[in-house]
């Protein structure tokens, strides 16, 4: 896939920053869309959360195998069962996506990603694609901790106006990835990056000594009454039904997690975490 040496950034008199990715397409970074003590907050959130038992959440608290053992990967819809994370979500998150969109939003989706030292990354694909029947949408991630290349931050292409050619997996098909120009996205702890959902993107393994944790929430027009119960429920569907055809373990609608999953049993009903 083809990456520049370096990548230029422009800023507005109102601090955002936003970086030119190919043709008819502008990504948008929010330099500091959290503060200090919103950041502080959103770290000991995170490590709450991080500490449920594997398969105690209902929506998901997923595993995988790293060099140091199993380590959870990621959290699904958080924000349905930790009022700090919901806060945020309906709050600092949505007004961006509100912004972003230029109408009112809904979330629908919020996910933690934790990428521990030696973590796996994501396949390039896109959000439209992993997110059934949702028209337009937009997330945004989160910086956590510092997100560089080395720790496997997001890789964003500009090059996409359609939904791309994709795989058995739903990814981006390989021959076409190979063709996009792609942009690293670095962000510091309390950026934001706004994605839409034609943009395709991909992120590397941690490769670096100190996770690379972000708060991802989507977002789609309220007018289009897309909900988070539609997405979770279909969410649920389409995994079953995908894993059934093809015997692959997900942690997403879409095959795309590089990393190899540890299976566990998973609540079904109600969650039993503290």
């Amino acid at each position: 896939m083809r990456k520049p040496s370096s990548v230029g950034w422009l800023t507005s008199p109102s601090g955002t920053r936003s970086k030119f990715l190919g043709v008819n397409a502008t990504e948008v970074v929010r330099t500091r869309l959290l503060d200090e003590s919103q950041i502080d907050a959103l770290r000991a959130w995170a490590r709450e959360v991080e500490a449920w038992p594997t398969g105690s959440h209902v929506w998901g608290h997923y595993a995988e195998g790293t060099p140091d053992g199993p380590r959870i990967c990621r959290t699904e819809n958080v924000s349905a069962c930790h009022p700090g994370i919901a806060s945020l979500v309906t709050g600092s998150l949505a007004d961006c996506a509100a912004e972003a969109l230029g109408e009112p939003v809904v979330a629908f989706k919020d996910k933690l990603n934790y990428k521990q030292p030696g973590g796996a990354g994501f396949s390039p694909h896109q959000d439209k694609v992993a997110y059934p029947g949702v028209e337009r949408v937009m997330s945004i991630l989160v910086a956590i901790d510092d997100c560089r290349v080395e720790s496997g931050c997001l890789w964003l292409s500009g090059d996409a106006r359609d939904v791309l050619p994709v795989d058995d997996r739903g990814v981006v098909r390989a021959d076409v990835a190979t063709e996009l120009d792609w942009f690293a996205v670095e962000l510091a702890s309390g950026d934001a990056v706004c994605i839409d959902g034609l943009a395709p993107h991909y992120s590397e393994t941690n490769r670096g000594d100190v996770p690379r944790r972000v708060l991802v929430a989507s977002y789609a027009p309220t007018s289009e009454g897309y909900t988070r119960a539609h997405y979770y429920a279909q969410r649920r569907d389409h995994m079953r039904s995908e894993t059934a055809r093809d015997g692959r373990f997900r942690i997403s609608t879409l095959a795309d997690f590089d990393g190899a999953e540890v299976a566990t049993d998973a609540a079904t009903d109600h969650c039993t975490h503290p």
